[in-house]
This record gives structure tokens, C-alpha cells and sequence, in this order.
């Protein structure tokens, strides 16, 4: 890369108040608002800035939802050569996540260019012993990313990826279902970070992305109940289709008064619509499709700021203003359709965090009423089953 593009970067990364050590974490303590965020959480959305983070171990110890633990993952990034001709790699295993199990990446930085590649396997599995039922879905995902300097206080982010997803439903050894998509789920995204001034970075961003899976659906969203040929399987009600598409667009803004202190804070609109159709197990007394179209508005707002050499405090709120309208076709003769147009304002919900820096080692904490595996009491001296930390990210830069 050439001195004027290293500059730039350097010159980004200060403005945005996020070092390359910016964990999920930190992120979520600042009330959340990630793509409006430089940091090395990104790079698994962004995959052209992977070659920005390089040298890097993480360990996420995951949410906790009661007794319920998700989002466990180890990653990391490594120099592929000293001189870095061959780009930097990338290793994430999962554990817990939505669908995904291991990631590969691979980035390559060249002058004002910078190119990331990801293939993305997962699977999930569930049977009933009881009566030899099963089901398994699994995804293949293939992404690339773009990022490339516009100018010396500006650059621009792309990022593509595509999904090939397959579910698998067995009862008594007979299969009820083997649907297999080639790249119908998928993601499109583009952003733009923009230094307005050595303290103000302008962060906009666009979003497209679908899902296609099937999903059992035990309740409509008029709250009846649908008692489909699955519940001893533990998949309540109808096995639909479920087929959502989200575009999604906004604003982010990031102030750093100072090299200690950063305010960041973002707008966002998204539109979601989700189409359940085709039941697994054909034509039923139930209600045999839905569509909802839901429209939401985002505002957050957070921050940090350095107290001590080795601590950090962050904090962050957001709230969420959506509609929706609703409608249902029942059998394959007869529609009926309602307009709810809900509006649905939700609480304010905020959140605090702490950040732990000691040389290269960090800790970023997020502060709730629970934690992974009442690590919480460990760091605080609390006894019971409710803790002080919701999730805990630990990095080491080698």
C-alpha cells in the first residue's frame, strides 16, 4: 500500500474513534449500528477489510438468554507473509449461531484496493428418537467484498454474498420434504465512509438482503393456533416456505471531540416482507399462506470515553418505530385479507460496557442482568444464576 493510502486509512480509523482492536462487543455496548462502523467485526459482512485486521486472535464467549447460550465463536487473522504479498487468512468456528459452523477468508490489500473472499459451511440437526423423525438444514455461503480508497478521507464498501440452503424432513424414515435452493438466499451491501473533517465522518449505507427456508409455524400473527403433523416432532403447526426480503438504507455520524472520547449516532429505515407459502405436508384446514410487510425507523445513539490507561467506558440507546400490514389466503380457492397497518413503538432499550486494555490483550464487556456461563460471577463476586455480563469478547494481537 502506498504512504498517501496508509495515511488515509490511519487518518479513517482515527476519525471513526474504532481501532482495529473494535470487537462485536464494543459495538453492542454502544447501542449497536455496526455497518456505520469501522471496526474487526465488519469484516465477516465486509469482507474486503479483512486485510485491514490482521494479526488477530478472538474469542467471543456468546449471549446468554436465560439458560440458553448462542453466538460462541474463536477466530483468526493471519499475515499469509511478512511483506504481505499474499494477504492475510481468516478462521472462524462457530458454535451456536444461526446456521453457520466455519468460516474461510482470505483479503489481499493492494495500493488503493482491497479484495476479500469468505466460503461459509453450516448445518443444524434435530431429531425425535420416539417415532424416527428428523430434520436438517444446511447452507453453503459464498461472499466477496470490495473496498476501495476514493480519496484521502473517503472510502467505499461493497459486499456480495449468496447462499446455497437445503432442508431435509424425515417422519417414521419417510421423507415428507427435500427442498434444496441454489443461491436464493442472499446479500447485497454497499457503504461509504466520508471525513467531512479531522473530527466528523458521514457514514452512509444500503442494505439488500433475502432468506429462503422453510420454518414451522405454530401460531399466525392473529394468534391462532395451528395444529400441523409435526408438533410430536417438536416442530409445531404448518412447515412453510418462508421467504423475507429486507432493504434497509440510513445515515450514521461519528464525532471524536478528542482521541479519548467518541459519540456516534445513526438513523435507519428498513422495509421487510415475509411470505409464508407452500405447506410441507399439501392442502390442510389450516391456513395455508400469510404475507407481512413490515416498515421500521431506527434511531440510535451512543458512545465512550477513555477514563484510564486501561479502561474504557461506553454506553449506547436505541428505539425502534415500525407498521405492519398483514394479510392471509386460506385453501386454494378462497382469500382474506386485513390491513392492521399495526404501529408498534417499542421501549427504549439501552445498554452499557466496559473496555479492558492491557498491552495487546483486550476485553470487551457488556453489562446485563445475565451471562455465558456465569462468567459474570466470576468477575464480579456475584452468586446465583443471574450475572452482571451479557457477553464478553476477549482479542489478542500477535
Amino acid at each position: 500500500m502506498s504512504r498517501r493510502a496508509t495515511a488515509a486509512l490511519t487518518a479513517l480509523l482515527l476519525l471513526a474513534a474504532l481501532p482495529a482492536a473494535a470487537t462485536s462487543t464494543r459495538v453492542l455496548s454502544m447501542g449497536g449500528g455496526g455497518d456505520y462502523l469501522e471496526d474487526v467485526d465488519n469484516v465477516q459482512r465486509w469482507p474486503g477489510t479483512l486485510a485491514t485486521y490482521a494479526d488477530l486472535l478472538l474469542l467471543e464467549l456468546g449471549d446468554r438468554y436465560v439458560t440458553e447460550r448462542s453466538g460462541q465463536a474463536l477466530g483468526a487473522h493471519v499475515s499469509l507473509d511478512g511483506a504481505g504479498r499474499y494477504g492475510v487468512a481468516g478462521l472462524w468456528v462457530f458454535d451456536g449461531g444461526p446456521e453457520t459452523d466455519a468460516r474461510l477468508m482470505w483479503s489481499l490489500k493492494r495500493a488503493n484496493w482491497q479484495v476479500g473472499l469468505q466460503y461459509s459451511i453450516g448445518s443444524r440437526f434435530h431429531s425425535n428418537q420416539q417415532n424416527d423423525s428428523w430434520f436438517e438444514r444446511t447452507m453453503t455461503q459464498y461472499g466477496v467484498g470490495l473496498r476501495r480508497e476514493l480519496a484521502s478521507r473517503t472510502w467505499i464498501d461493497l459486499a456480495c454474498e449468496g447462499s446455497n440452503t437445503g432442508d431435509y424432513l424425515f417422519l417414521d424414515y419417510v421423507p415428507v420434504m427435500q427442498d434444496e435452493r441454489d443461491l436464493d438466499s442472499f446479500g447485497l451491501r454497499w457503504r461509504l465512509f466520508h471525513g467531512l473533517s479531522e473530527r466528523l465522518v458521514l457514514a452512509p449505507c444500503m442494505v439488500w438482503e433475502r432468506t429462503l427456508n422453510h420454518e414451522g409455524i405454530g401460531w399466525d400473527w392473529f394468534g391462532r393456533f395451528l395444529p400441523g403433523s409435526f408438533s410430536d416432532f417438536n416442530i409445531d403447526g404448518i412447515h412453510y416456505l418462508n421467504d423475507t426480503s429486507t432493504i434497509s438504507g440510513g445515515l450514521g455520524l461519528v464525532l471524536l471531540p478528542d482521541p479519548d472520547r467518541m459519540l456516534q449516532a445513526s438513523l435507519t429505515w428498513s422495509r421487510t416482507e415475509r411470505e409464508l407459502s407452500d405447506p410441507a405436508e399439501g392442502d390442510a384446514v389450516e391456513l395455508l399462506g400469510q404475507d407481512v410487510t413490515s416498515t421500521a425507523l431506527t434511531v440510535r445513539l451512543g458512545g465512550e470515553a477513555r477514563v484510564l490507561h486501561w479502561l474504557t467506558v461506553r454506553g449506547g440507546a436505541w428505539k425502534t418505530m415500525s407498521t405492519s400490514d398483514v394479510s392471509s389466503r386460506w385453501h386454494d380457492t378462497v382469500y382474506w385479507s386485513t390491513d392492521h397497518h399495526n404501529f408498534k413503538d417499542e421501549a427504549m432499550d439501552a445498554s452499557l460496557g466496559l473496555g479492558l486494555h492491557l498491552g495487546d490483550f483486550l476485553a470487551d464487556l457488556l453489562i446485563t442482568d445475565s451471562a455465558p456461563f456465569r462468567t459474570g460471577s466470576l468477575l464480579t463476586g456475584t452468586s446465583g444464576g443471574d450475572a452482571l455480563w451479557s457477553k464478553i469478547t476477549l482479542q489478542v494481537v500477535f
